[in-house]
């Protein structure tokens, strides 16, 4: 199953946006929130992001969608050739 990382500069609207994600699709749906900086604050996080790829990743990939701008950038880091 493909793994789904909610991205966006807030950590509590990634987490609330996949808790909406996981009551709609099942508890088991592979989703995971990546959403602010570590300190926190508003912004985003590669390695937040990493570590939420990580845990969704069961092996037939993993979508990132995020919510604008420098986390759109942040994301595309992580794209595979």
């Amino acid at each position: 199953m493909v793994g789904v990382v909610l991205v966006a500069h807030s950590a509590g609207l990634a987490a609330e946006t996949a808790e909406l994600a996981r009551g709609i699709a099942g508890r088991e749906a592979p989703v995971a929130a990546a959403g602010g900086t570590g300190d926190g604050g508003l912004g985003v996080s590669i390695d937040r992001i990493e570590a939420a790829v990580r845990e969704v990743d069961g092996g037939d990939g993993v979508l990132l969608i995020p919510d604008l701008g420098s986390s759109v950038l942040t994301a595309r880091l992580l794209e595979e050739p």
